[in-house]
């Protein structure tokens, strides 16, 4: 027996697929967004890591210092 497709189901078809797939790419877009924002944080976090105030102060007193004699 052979089974006939109905003009129902690629109506049907045709609400839900744009549907899943504006989910998916609404996800997607998401976890990009997530990821350019982890990225950014990273970059700053590791700024802060090279930057040692209490070496700089140091610096600049021994100089000043040197300067004052």
């Amino acid at each position: 027996m052979r089974w006939k497709a109905k003009g129902s189901l690629t109506v049907e078809a045709s609400l839900v697929v744009p549907i899943v797939l504006f989910v998916i790419f609404l996800l997607l877009n998401q976890g990009l967004e997530l990821y350019a924002q982890v990225a950014q944080t990273v970059k700053k976090q590791e700024m802060w890591e090279d930057f040692k105030p209490s070496e700089t102060f140091q610096r600049l007193e021994l100089l000043g210092s040197f300067i004052s004699g």
